[in-house]
């Protein structure tokens, strides 16, 4: 009896480490950042599907206009605005919604819930309707290591590997766009 116990401890030991290794490699499947562009009035439509692991890479090989070694450089245009500060605030912050504007062309709503950056406009007039719901860990690495008017896009993109299956921005109107991360490597 004594021998057959001692045969069978490593073979129960495999049995007990197995569902925990299977939860690991399970964790560790590719994650895909889709964008998926339609316009059903000309029948167009555009997939992308990308590993994050590999958009990783080829961000910081992308110096062209204001994205370069990974970082985005916030537009020129708009003066006088530290980025960095702006979501340093809202980190802070308790959650709850901070701006409403509601007139007859639009509504927009920008607030934090449930550890998520939200933002939804709605164009009366032109009737398009835009989401954007980004994890706030992603919105903290897309301010890490960066200048007053940068965004990470490396380090963002990085972060979206940790987050589950999500629709970060959903534009409905002449033209449909949706951006998403999951471990699908097709786009719906």
């Amino acid at each position: 009896m004594q021998k057959i116990s001692k045969g069978f401890a490593p073979v129960a030991i495999f049995l007990g480490v197995l569902p925990a290794a299977t939860v690991v490699v399970a964790a560790s499947q590719v994650r895909y950042l889709h964008v998926s562009v339609s316009n059903p009035t000309t029948h167009e439509l555009v997939r992308v599907n990308v590993p994050l692991m590999m958009a990783e890479k080829i961000i910081p090989a992308i110096n062209q206009g204001e994205l370069r070694e990974g970082k985005v450089r916030v537009s020129a245009s708009v003066k006088d605005l530290n980025v960095r500060a702006i979501l340093d605030a809202v980190k802070s912050a308790p959650e709850g919604e901070f701006v409403t504007v509601e007139n007859t062309s639009d509504h927009v709503r920008v607030a934090k819930e449930h550890g998520q950056m939200v933002v939804h406009v709605l164009d009366k007039g032109g009737k398009e309707n835009v989401d954007v719901t980004i994890p706030w860990n992603v919105v903290e690495a897309l301010i890490s290591d960066t200048s007053d008017n940068q965004l990470n896009v490396e380090a963002g993109i990085k972060a979206l590997e940790s987050i589950g299956d999500t629709t970060l921005v959903r534009v409905s109107g002449d033209e449909n766009v949706r951006i998403w991360v999951d471990s699908q490597n097709g786009g719906q």
